[in-house]
C-alpha cells in the first residue's frame, strides 16, 4: 500500500485543484456571460452536482481489487480535465450564438466543470478505501482525508485570488494545478510502474502548454491583465464610422466600459455627453465620482473647473486610466469599496457620480436606503446625486430600475432621469436625485416619471435589486453578446 503521507498529500493536491478549477472556470466564463448571479449559480451548483457524481462513483470503483491503479487512472482523467478547461471557449461561442442566455450558461458550466469535479470526486472514496484496512477505522479516515482535502482548497483559493491569478493569468494558473496533480500522481506512477501513464501526463501538460503559448490573441488588444476582480483589457479599434479614427476601449470581461477617441482624447459614449450637456444646471465645488473606469469623466469634471475626487475597487483599473486613458493628475484616486469610502468619508461635496454598475452587475449593497441616509451625511445643501445605470425602466425588465429610484425616494431624494434614446435595450439611463427639487428641465429629460411600486425598498437587511435586476441582466448579455462578443472576442 502507497505510504499515507504520500496519500495525504495526493488529497491535498485534489482539494486545491478542486478550488482552483471552480475559481478559475467562472473566469474563464466571465468574458462569455459575466459574473453575475446565475453565472455564480450555475458555477456551484454543477461543482456540486459533479463532486457528488464523484463520490458516487469513487464509492462503487473502491470496491475493485487493485484500488491503487484504479486511483492512478483517475488522477489522470482528473490532469486531462484540467488542461482541457482553458480550450473550451469555442464551445461557449457555440452555446452562446444558437441559444437563449440560460440555456447557454449551464450547458457551458457543465462542459466546462462537471468533467473535472466527477473525478476529483472520485479521489477521495478511493484514498479513504485504500487507507482503511479495519472498519473502526473509516470515520476517521474519512474525517482526515476530507479535512486535508478542505485545507488544500483553503490553499488554493487565497493563491489563486492574491498571487496565481493576477501575475500568471487564468489559463496558466489551470496547467500549473494540472502539474501539481501530475507530479503526486507519480507516486503511483512509480508504484505501479505504469509507463503508459506517465507518457500520459507529459503529453497532456506539454500539449496544454504549447497550446496556451500559441494560442491567438485579440489583434487589436494592447494590454491585458487577470484577476480575481475580472479580466481587464484595453483595445485600439478603428472606429466603425471612419477606420481612419482609433477609438481605445477599456474592457472588463469583455464588456465595454469606456471608449475615447485616442486624438482628441474624448469619450465617444452617449452617456458621458449626456452628462455633460446637463453640468451647467449641476452645483459646482466638489465632485465624487464612484466607478472610475477609464477616467474620461473625471476628466470631464475636471475640464468644468470641479475639484474631482474618484473611488475605484480595483488598484489596476486606476492605472490604467493614468497611463492608457490620459487621467489629469489633479484627480485625486483612491482605491477602496465605494460604500467604505462613503461611509468613511469626511469632507462634504456638491456632487456624487455613482458608475459602479461594470455590464450586468449592480453591486446593490452601494444603494441601498442605509447606504443613500449615510451619503446624505457628507452633501451640502444643494447637492446632486447622479446614477449611471441600464436603460430598462418598464414592465418586467425595469423591476430593478423601479427598486432604485423608490428606494432614493424613500431615502428623501427628489428624482430626474435622462436619457438619449427610446430604445430600451441600446441606451443607458442618467437618475439625477437632488435633496431639494430642481427648478429647471434637464436635457434629454423623461417627463413624467412614473414608480410602479413605491414599496419595494433595496436595504442592507434586504438587498433585493439585484435579484430584480435579473431579467434585465440576462437581455442585456443576451443583446451584447450576439452584437459584439461573437463577432470580437
Amino acid at each position: 500500500m502507497l505510504s499515507k503521507n504520500k496519500l495525504y498529500t495526493i488529497s491535498f493536491a485534489e482539494g486545491a485543484s478542486v478550488m482552483a478549477a471552480e475559481i478559475c472556470g467562472a473566469k474563464l466564463l466571465a468574458p462569455f456571460f459575466g459574473s453575475s448571479l446565475y453565472v455564480w449559480s450555475s458555477v456551484m451548483a454543477i461543482t456540486l452536482g459533479g463532486l457528488a457524481s464523484g463520490y458516487f462513483i469513487g464509492g462503487k470503483l473502491s470496491k475493485r481489487e487493485n484500488k491503487e491503479k484504479t486511483l492512478l487512472y483517475i488522477l489522470v482523467a482528473a490532469v486531462c480535465c484540467l488542461c482541457l478547461m482553458p480550450f473550451l471557449s469555442s464551445l461557449f461561442l457555440i452555446a452562446a450564438s444558437g441559444l437563449s442566455l440560460i440555456p447557454a450558461v449551464v450547458i457551458s458550466v457543465f462542459f466546462l466543470l462537471f468533467p473535472t469535479m466527477l473525478t476529483m470526486g472520485a479521489t477521495s472514496p478511493l484514498i479513504i478505501s485504500i487507507l482503511t484496512q479495519d472498519a473502526s477505522h473509516s470515520g476517521e479516515n474519512s474525517g482526515r482525508v476530507y479535512a486535508i482535502s478542505t485545507v488544500g482548497g483553503i490553499v488554493a483559493t487565497f493563491l489563486c485570488g492574491f498571487y496565481l491569478i493576477p501575475n500568471l493569468g487564468v489559463q496558466f494558473s489551470l496547467i500549473g494545478f494540472a502539474i501539481v496533480l501530475s507530479v503526486v500522481s507519480l507516486f503511483l506512477v512509480f508504484k505501479k510502474k505504469s509507463k503508459n501513464s506517465a507518457v500520459i501526463l507529459f503529453f497532456v501538460i506539454s500539449t496544454a502548454l504549447f497550446g496556451f503559448t500559441n494560442s491567438e490573441k485579440n489583434i487589436f488588444t494592447i494590454y491585458k491583465s487577470e484577476s480575481v476582480l475580472g479580466k481587464l483589457e484595453i483595445r485600439d479599434e478603428p472606429s466603425e464610422n471612419n477606420d481612419g479614427i482609433i477609438i481605445r476601449k477599456l474592457l472588463i470581461n469583455t464588456t465595454i466600459q469606456t471608449e475615447m477617441n485616442i486624438k482628441s482624447g474624448q469619450s465617444v459614449s452617449e452617456y458621458v455627453r449626456l452628462v455633460e450637456k446637463n453640468v451647467p444646471y449641476f452645483p459646482k465645488g466638489k465632485v465624487l465620482v464612484l466607478g472610475l473606469g477609464g477616467g474620461v469623466v473625471a476628466n470631464m469634471f475636471h475640464n468644468f473647473d470641479y475639484k474631482v475626487t474618484a473611488v475605484e475597487f480595483d488598484e489596476r483599473i486606476i492605472k490604467m486610466a493614468k497611463q492608457f486613458f490620459y487621467l489629469n493628475d489633479s484627480v485625486k484616486t483612491v482605491c477602496a469599496d465605494a460604500r467604505y469610502f462613503i461611509n468613511q468619508s469626511k469632507e462634504k461635496y456638491d456632487l456624487v457620480l455613482f458608475d459602479v454598475f461594470k455590464a450586468e452587475e449592480q453591486p446593490s449593497h452601494v444603494i441601498t436606503k442605509e447606504s443613500l441616509v449615510k451619503l446624505k451625511s457628507i452633501l451640502n445643501p444643494d447637492a446632486v446625486i447622479l446614477i449611471n445605470t441600464h436603460g430598462y425602466l418598464k414592465g418586467k425588465l425595469g423591476l430593478g430600475t423601479q427598486c432604485m429610484m423608490a428606494t432614493l425616494k424613500d431615502a428623501g431624494f427628489d428624482l430626474k432621469i435622462c436619457t438619449f434614446s427610446e430604445d430600451e435595450n441600446y441606451r443607458n439611463l442618467l437618475i439625477v436625485a437632488s435633496l431639494k427639487p430642481m427648478d429647471v428641465t434637464l436635457n434629454d429629460e423623461l417627463y413624467p416619471i412614473i414608480i410602479s411600486n413605491s414599496e419595494v425598498i433595496n436595504t442592507d437587511n434586504k438587498p433585493i435589486m439585484e435579484a430584480l435586476n435579473a431579467p434585465a441582466n440576462q437581455t442585456f448579455r443576451s443583446l451584447y453578446l450576439k452584437n459584439y462578443i461573437l463577432w470580437n472576442y
